[in-house]
């Protein structure tokens, strides 16, 4: 039988010890790895930072107090995660919805504004089109022939390509 692996929580004596020696252990916060741990930085004998080697050249230092807990036996840190976006998504948020509910209501207004106009002026444009229609569909009396009698028929004037010549 396996034994599972054992963490340490920080605070504790054996965290405080793998913290000073750790080394070569990755770090994770959630689902993401933050990188391995180049050096150790110390604070009146106690770890105080560690430095961490992420991708390339790019390091980066993490106080030990985000440390979470360690799991020696896997090599691993385990470090608090940042939610960096949440209060600034949170100050848009509580700056845009005053806006946001000024424009919400404005164009409220304008599609009650256009609803009552079309309710309206319809029956009344609606008669002027059928009375239209009506006075174009009388009878024109001894008129041989009303269907096209009144266009005037297409003239085109043809030109010869002379492009080049």
């Amino acid at each position: 039988m396996i034994a599972p692996d054992r963490s340490f929580p920080n605070g504790s004596p054996v965290c405080d010890y793998w913290l000073a020696r750790c080394e070569g252990f990755a770090v994770r916060a959630g689902h993401r790895t933050l990188g391995v741990v180049e050096s150790v930085g110390y604070d009146g004998g106690r770890a105080g930072s560690v430095v961490l080697r992420k991708s390339g050249r790019r390091r980066r230092t993490l106080h030990t107090g985000d440390v979470l807990a360690v799991v020696p036996a896997r090599r691993v840190l385990l470090a608090r995660r940042r939610r960096h976006a949440a209060p600034a998504m949170r100050r848009v948020y509580a700056a845009g919805r005053p806006v946001a509910m000024s424009i919400a209501l404005a164009l409220r207004a304008l599609a009650l504004w256009l609803a009552a106009t079309l309710h309206r002026e319809v029956p009344r444009l609606v008669g002027l089109v059928l009375a239209e229609i009506r006075d174009r569909n009388a009878d024109h009396g001894d008129e041989p022939s009303v269907a096209r009698a009144h266009r005037k028929p297409n003239e085109y004037a043809y030109r010869l390509n002379t492009r080049g010549r």
